[in-house]
């Protein structure tokens, strides 16, 4: 059997001292199999603790009060995590679901086309070529830039040709 941590063997371990080795549990867990599967509760953690301290109720509220302070977030099958934040998961569940229906396009194919186009018609400019169903065809995204508009295509020839038809584009 483990000797307690502290020296005292009948004294309970202190918050901070709870909170470290649930820390360390975790990790380890986190750690030698990617992640948790036997801590969804406070609770789960008492054999571990009974085995270093004795059993009492003070050391089951201690250990408690560790794991209430430690605000662990839990993932979706309700388990602690200790790689990351209630925050952080909160947020990775949120860009998940606004992503739940998006595909993503690689734009291997695509090809970066740039236009200087003075500040004040920038907008407009965008504004026209989204409104142009047949121009919409030819392009997969437009943004603007400081200088002025870049367009990607996989077809920057058949595009810059409809937006400059008298001229010969090198």
């Amino acid at each position: 059997m483990p000797q307690p941590i502290s020296s005292n063997p009948h004294k309970n371990p202190s918050r901070k001292t709870c909170e470290d080795i649930i820390r360390r549990i975790l990790t380890t867990e986190a750690e030698q199999s990617a992640s948790s599967r036997h801590f969804k509760h406070a609770s789960d953690f008492i054999r571990y603790f009974e085995s270093l301290y004795p059993a009492s109720p003070s050391l089951t509220k201690q250990v408690q009060r560790a794991v209430q302070s430690m605000q662990l977030a839990k993932d979706s099958n309700g388990y602690f995590m200790i790689d990351r934040t209630r925050e952080d998961y909160a947020m990775e569940q949120e860009i998940a679901h606004l992503f739940s229906d998006v595909q993503p396009k690689i734009l291997k194919q695509d090809i970066p086309v740039f236009l200087e186009i003075p500040s004040g018609k920038r907008q407009y400019f965008l504004h026209l070529i989204n409104s142009n169903n047949n121009l919409k065809e030819l392009f997969t995204t437009a943004l603007e830039t400081y200088n002025g508009v870049l367009i990607y295509t996989d077809t920057p020839d058949e595009f810059l040709s409809y937006l400059f038809p008298d001229e010969k584009i090198v």
